[in-house]
């Protein structure tokens, strides 16, 4: 029972320092524009980057670039991002920068404060930029738009910012390649670099009707053996919780081996930001199976009751998170390697893979069809 939908037309770009070592990708919602780049298509992106499934690994292949505007800057959806894993890219203020610099830092020393490097185009050289310079982390020179002699002097007075990493960004030509190589740039970004590479990205959208449910128990404050029993029986909602989870890799800081313990490691504010991120990308007539999510549920309870008989000694919420991740990998096409690297945590991974055909035995016997 495959309910994937195709992410967003997502793709991303190479980022290479000298030796063509590869440190990073920027990554491109290629559905928008620059007039259609909105809170809500950064919402879609974050979801995509959160929640897809692989083999799309949009944070394990080192530094993540995400472009962003102010309104998303604000959003609590960054929260919900590894801080230590994302570069945000930010945008240049134009006209305004002279009256809004001031007024803007606190939030982006915020975001620093937080674990995000901040990436800026050279424009922020601009003496009206000042108050900025000692946030930046990368600086993005645009070969696109500059002459050699002024990449070259943006290149120069970019070194003057302590601790910047400078990319050449936009390198279109093998001449601008070695103009960049002979300057020392840091960084190489570029289609003589390498070009940008489609993502083939799957998620599991939610439900317009979902999404209002969760909203609902949020808005209530359920408690949490309440708010457990409700994604229990919401497939979506669960893998949803379970891929971001894991995405975040939330086990390093937390310990979880059960669904009631991986909530409770969530801030009330980070359920919220998921739930606005969910909204973004709602959908009134996702794809879904008919009566599948019924079926989930039996099939839940009777994988979990057999594994019980199985494992007495393992606690029952264990099991019961272990049960729903396998089963929700069934449904979505994984194999129980890739549901058990995608959905549990490596306290509950590792003994699952040791007992991974008892597991295969139960998954075939309790969720075939009669």
């Amino acid at each position: 029972m495959d309910f994937t939908s195709p992410a967003p037309p997502i793709a991303w770009q190479s980022i290479r320092d000298a030796n063509g070592m590869q440190v990073g990708h920027e990554i491109f919602n290629r559905s928008r524009t620059a007039s259609t780049h909105t809170i809500d298509s950064d919402l879609s992106l974050a979801h995509s980057v959160l929640s897809h499934l692989k083999p799309a690994a949009l944070l394990d292949d080192g530094l993540l670039f995400l472009n962003t505007t102010y309104e998303s800057l604000r959003s609590p959806h960054l929260d919900l991002l590894p801080s230590d894993k994302v570069v945000l890219e930010i945008p240049s203020l134009g006209h305004a920068a002279s009256s809004e610099v001031e007024a803007r830092r606190p939030a982006l020393a915020a975001l620093r404060d937080k674990g995000f490097a901040l990436a800026f185009n050279h424009s922020v050289l601009d003496s009206a930029y000042a108050p900025w310079h000692d946030l930046v982390n990368y600086l993005k020179i645009d070969f696109s738009v500059l002459a050699a002699e002024r990449a070259v002097l943006m290149i120069r007075w970019g070194r003057r910012i302590p601790g910047v990493t400078l990319i050449a960004d936009k390198i279109e030509s093998a001449s601008q390649l070695q103009l960049a190589q002979e300057n020392q740039v840091d960084l190489l970004q570029g289609y003589a670099v390498r070009r940008p590479e489609p993502v083939p990205a799957r998620v599991v959208l939610p439900t317009v009707r979902e999404a209002r449910a969760l909203k609902a128990q949020l808005k209530a404050n359920a408690e949490p053996e309440a708010l457990t029993q409700f994604l229990q029986a919401q497939p979506t909602l669960l893998f949803n919780l379970l891929r971001m989870a894991q995405s975040q890799e939330l086990s390093k800081r937390h310990i979880y081996t059960s669904l009631p313990q991986l909530l409770a490691s969530l801030r009330v504010e980070q359920l919220h930001a998921w739930l606005g991120m969910l909204d973004a990308v709602a959908q009134s007539n996702a794809p879904r199976p008919p009566d599948c999510i019924a079926l989930y549920q039996e099939h839940a309870m009777a994988l979990t009751a057999a594994a019980a008989t199985a494992w007495p000694d393992v606690p029952h919420d264990s099991l019961v998170l272990i049960a729903h991740s396998l089963l929700l990998g069934k449904q979505l096409g994984l194999t129980l390697q890739q549901a058990v690297d995608q959905l549990l945590p490596p306290p509950l991974a590792t003994p699952v893979l040791a007992l991974e055909s008892q597991w295969q035995d139960l998954l075939q016997t309790y969720t075939s069809p009669d």
